[in-house]
């Protein structure tokens, strides 16, 4: 897969997306097609369904097969300026090959033992003139972006807590299924007053409440890459991320059944098979997407609490519109080279202006 490093010419101005096919990177694609006709190319392993994408998109999409995991041509990246990855990897040999020719680099990942190895390419990303945008789509993402604009809004910070609801009637893409049952029942580690404690998914509730919404249901501990990085970027002492479905029945089964250890039934087997199927193809409830970041301290106008959120719909469209959003912003006003999360370089107001394009029911607290 190694092939020479090259300097980016001025001449290279397409953008891949790799799993451009995908649930999230067709609507990437069909997002960035009109804003740079002829230059998008959407890409994975199989190219008649890259081919058949790239047609439905149109503006002059192109099609190219693509597979990360083995040999690919050293062409793959001839004329890139940027990648966009909507698939999980499980090294980093694509990124640096992409950081060696000095192309930018946006990954909607939410591993954040994945994101950690890309953090290291730090030095790598520097060399080429390249910028690396991680910690992209809701969550993580706009947890971040929203983590950031409520700190601004505060003299001091002592806690932050990301509570996220989705909705059971949302059609979730298998990857993010599985990635969701592989986190059920893991112990892991977050900050708490400066301080590294172990906790497990669904171990423990709060309540709070999304915009709008007149009561507050228990949302539980889960591990979302967001309480890592932000307690880092931005200095946080205690940060916790929990969720919640639509459904306060179903959330509460869950939460049941991954303490009393039958998350392990989903990760291997039929047990994980029929569960995938079944989330896949039932659909209760409604397709909401809802975000709350609660400070606590002290805000610059007196109160020792302050809550932003953002409600939509369709979590899969609005991480491709953040997404496609963040890739704009990284071609048109680049942020400096290096490797960078979200909440760092990505400016707000222009995510939320797309996604209102995209939703006009959109709720916003800021």
């Amino acid at each position: 897969m190694s092939f020479e490093p090259k300097t980016r010419s001025n001449n290279n101005n397409r953008l891949l997306i790799i799993g451009g096919y995908g649930q999230v990177g067709q609507i990437v694609a069909a997002q960035l097609a009109p804003l740079f006709p002829s230059s998008v190319v959407v890409a994975g392993r199989n190219l008649e369904k890259a081919n058949t994408a790239a047609s439905e998109i149109g503006y002059g999409a192109e099609a190219q097969a693509i597979d990360l995991f083995a040999t690919y041509s050293k062409d793959a990246l001839l004329d890139i300026a940027l990648v966009i990855v909507c698939l999980d990897q499980t090294d980093t040999r694509f990124v640096e090959q992409c950081l060696m020719h000095g192309i930018h680099y946006v990954d909607i990942s939410a591993n954040y033992d994945f994101l950690s190895q890309i953090d290291r390419l730090d030095d790598l990303a520097l060399t080429n003139n390249a910028t690396v945008i991680l910690s992209v789509g809701v969550a993580p993402g706009l947890t971040n972006m929203l983590a950031r604009r409520v700190s601004e809004q505060m003299e001091s910070i002592d806690q932050i807590d990301i509570v996220l609801e989705f909705g059971l009637g949302d059609h979730h893409g298998q990857a993010a299924v599985e990635w969701m049952f592989d986190n059920l029942d893991v112990a892991y580690t977050v900050q708490e007053n400066g301080q590294p404690i172990s906790v497990r998914s669904f171990s423990e509730s709060i309540d709070i409440g999304l915009p709008g919404q007149d009561i507050e249901r228990p949302a539980y501990r889960f591990n979302f890459s967001d309480q890592h990085v932000i307690r880092h970027t931005l200095n946080v002492p205690t940060v916790s991320t929990w969720v919640r479905f639509d459904d306060p029945i179903s959330t509460w089964l869950i939460a049941k059944l991954s303490q009393a250890g039958f998350g392990g039934l989903l990760k291997q087997g039929w047990g994980r098979a029929v569960a995938i199927w079944l989330l896949m193809n039932t659909h209760i409830g409604t397709n909401i997407c809802g975000v709350a970041v609660q400070a606590k301290g002290k805000a610059k106008d007196g109160a020792n609490t302050l809550t932003l959120g953002i409600i939509g719909q369709r979590e899969a469209l609005m991480t491709a519109v953040i997404t496609a959003e963040i890739a704009r912003q990284t071609l048109f006003a680049p942020p400096p080279p290096g490797v960078h999360h979200s909440e760092q370089v990505i400016y707000l107001d222009p995510v939320i202006a797309s996604l209102r394009r995209e939703l006009p029911d959109l709720v916003v607290a800021l």
